[in-house]
């Protein structure tokens, strides 16, 4: 508090000779300064704390990919490439997961026309794949009233034949009067070899149940397929 604003209110004579009063003044101001440090110290922290925390935010890369159109190649965003394919009204299309290289991605955009060809070419290569993993068919027939010892003699010849590589086919034969026989021949052998083949294409015809048993697919077949 300044002492000229005092001036106009008070007598000069009374402002001198009342020390307590000025005492009381200077006591005011000595008491404001340090809760004003102490207010400046505390907005200067936190200005400071939140520089510090824009800083410390890092921006997370964008993942990118290889784009192939044509003879060209470009090394762009996915969101970039479905935008300019859905422009040209072309079909985005992944060729490659990972490209041991580059480390990215591989899309391509492609025409209906090719897009179908492609399709074709890697049912083409899906088929080829199966055939080479398999040696080659083993036929195997059994009766519906076969003895559960003779079934599990069965069962380990298919097992050696799955475990060699080969497809077996096997026909049940059963009786019109009676098809839960057939039936129950059936599962005991889906039961015992679950985790040793695959059962596909079970079928009915007649009084007789068909399936094939295939090999287990391999690490190659299942990255591929």
């Amino acid at each position: 508090m300044s002492l000229r604003y005092l001036l106009p209110v008070f007598p000069l004579r009374n402002l001198i000779n009342n020390g307590a009063f000025l005492n009381n003044i200077r006591n005011t101001n000595n008491n404001a300064l340090p809760t004003l440090c102490r207010s400046w110290s505390t907005t200067n922290s936190t200005e400071t704390k939140t520089e510090d925390t824009v800083k410390k935010k890092k921006t997370v890369p964008i993942p990118k990919i290889t784009l192939l159109s044509g003879d060209n190649l470009t090394i762009t965003t996915l969101e970039e490439a479905q935008k300019l394919s859905k422009r040209r009204d072309l079909k985005l299309v992944k060729i490659n997961d990972l490209d041991s290289k580059t480390q990215r991605p591989v899309y391509k955009m492609m025409t209906a026309t090719e897009y179908h060809a492609e399709d074709v070419k890697q049912k083409a290569a899906k088929k080829e794949l199966r055939k080479k993993s398999i040696k080659g068919e083993k036929v195997l027939m059994i009766g519906q009233n076969i003895a559960e010892h003779d079934l599990q003699v069965h069962i380990n010849k298919i097992k050696k034949w799955v475990g060699k590589r080969y497809e077996v086919r096997i026909v049940i034969n059963g009786d019109s009067n009676n098809t839960e026989k057939a039936e129950s021949v059936y599962k005991l052998i889906e039961n015992s070899l679950n985790k040793e083949a695959r059962i596909v294409q079970k079928r009915q015809k007649g009084s007789d149940i068909k399936f094939q048993l295939l090999p287990p697919k391999t690490t190659e077949e299942e990255e591929k397929l």
